[in-house]
């Protein structure tokens, strides 16, 4: 056999095992980081009687609950209309729900999947999201005045213009978020 030859088969074998190599470091990698990611409790979403104009809130995309009998949590009104409730229970999924310029102060956001909301201009002042996904959410201009953010994942979130004093941010993921103008703890 040739020196090419043989340089060929060699550079193909050294190619073909870096690429399964790869791969398995790849997999176990994912395997790791499946293993070691906290369980997706069900978030903790509650309303002390709070009600919420809300005609504009769309369903979340992804039913995770296990049980159809979750008892309502949100409720919206309208003038001149009877209350009606919003399909929003414990274990749905909230990712890209419209919430913009609503008052959610009362409500208990804990451990809420809020991924790709819009809670622009929303007030969540006081509000307790620790533990929170709001990846990606749109919070400018929002009122974040002593909300509990701690543990909450803010990546790539919009905060322009939000206040965030007295906020606690201790062990908040903010990488990527726009914090553009906010006012900070």
């Amino acid at each position: 056999m040739s020196q090419q030859k043989q340089r060929q088969n060699l550079i193909f074998i050294l190619a073909a095992v870096l690429t399964g190599a790869v791969i398995v470091v790849g997999s176990l990698i994912y395997i790791l980081l499946k293993t070691t990611e906290t369980p997706s409790n069900i978030p903790s979403i509650t309303s002390s009687d709070t009600l919420i104009s809300t005609p504009d809130v769309v369903e979340a995309p992804v039913e995770t609950s296990s049980s159809g009998n979750n008892p309502p949590l949100l409720t919206e009104t309208q003038p001149q209309q009877s209350t009606s409730q919003l399909k929003t229970n414990l274990g749905k999924n909230l990712g890209g729900v419209n919430l913009q310029n609503k008052d959610l102060r009362r409500m208990n956001l804990r451990q809420a999947q809020m991924g790709g909301a819009n809670l622009a201009k929303s007030n969540l002042s006081g509000v307790d999201l620790s533990g929170a996904n709001l990846g990606g959410a749109n919070l400018s201009q929002a009122n974040l005045t002593n909300a509990n953010l701690s543990g909450a994942d803010l990546r790539g979130a919009n905060l322009s213009g939000a206040n965030l004093k007295g906020a606690n941010l201790d062990d908040a993921y903010t990488d990527g978020a726009n914090l553009n103008g906010a006012i900070l703890p």
